[in-house]
């Protein structure tokens, strides 16, 4: 996310700060507008870590859970992810595709078809043939791109996206990922200004001090 930084600034008028250790059950959480976590390998939250989690999304906050292997099929990383949104919001964590009319896809760049490819696309070679005539052939798989963003709403407020893009990798790319590092500038945006956001409720607070 480090890498991601520069272009949100450069991008828009907003001064982005990454927090370089912010824990999952600290109330810091609280005055963060926008989470993002990739990860590529299992893990668990603890009751606490849930519990803090969940109502942080549920008071304001915004999150994208990136699934930072894509490209492979029930990898434990999106069973974590996933479960990870279960446990902290319990019956409301009901995963849903994010429609293509959706602001987060129109909130500053434009994107009419939906999220751009991540690196959920990738071909892998799964077996070795040996013809002694002519050498050795590949049998190669490739994924499948996902055509959709997954969203979880709270009363009419788009609070958390599970995304099977890995565009924390197409960030971290230096050539040929401005249509990915676009969508993350509409993540963010989108985070700061939908109503009842953290970002809107410290605006709110302080014009009313004023």
């Amino acid at each position: 996310m480090y890498c991601y930084k520069p272009v949100v600034n450069s991008y828009t008028n907003i001064r982005s700060k990454v927090d370089k250790h912010l824990f999952v059950d600290s109330r810091k959480l609280f005055d963060t507008p926008f989470v993002y976590l990739c990860m590529d390998e299992g893990f668990e939250l603890t009751e606490i870590e849930a519990r803090n989690f969940g109502e942080y999304l549920r008071k304001g906050g915004f999150a994208v859970l990136d699934n930072g292997k894509p490209q492979d099929e029930f990898s434990s990383a999106e069973a974590s992810l996933r479960r990870m949104l279960r446990d902290s919001l319990g019956k409301d964590a009901k995963f849903l595709p994010i429609p293509n009319n959706h602001p987060v896809y129109h909130c500053f760049f434009d994107f009419d078809d939906g999220p751009p490819q991540g690196a959920e696309i990738a071909i892998s070679v799964v077996s070795t043939i040996t013809v002694y005539t002519f050498g050795n052939f590949n049998n190669f798989t490739m994924s499948k791109q996902v055509f959709y963003l997954e969203g979880i709403t709270i009363d009419d407020r788009l609070v958390a996206i599970y995304s099977d893009k890995g565009y924390g990798k197409k960030w971290a790319d230096t050539v040929k990922n401005e249509p990915q590092l676009k969508m993350g500038v509409n993540m963010v945006v989108f985070a700061l200004t939908q109503e009842g956001s953290i970002a809107q409720q410290k605006m709110d607070f302080f014009s009313s001090v004023q």
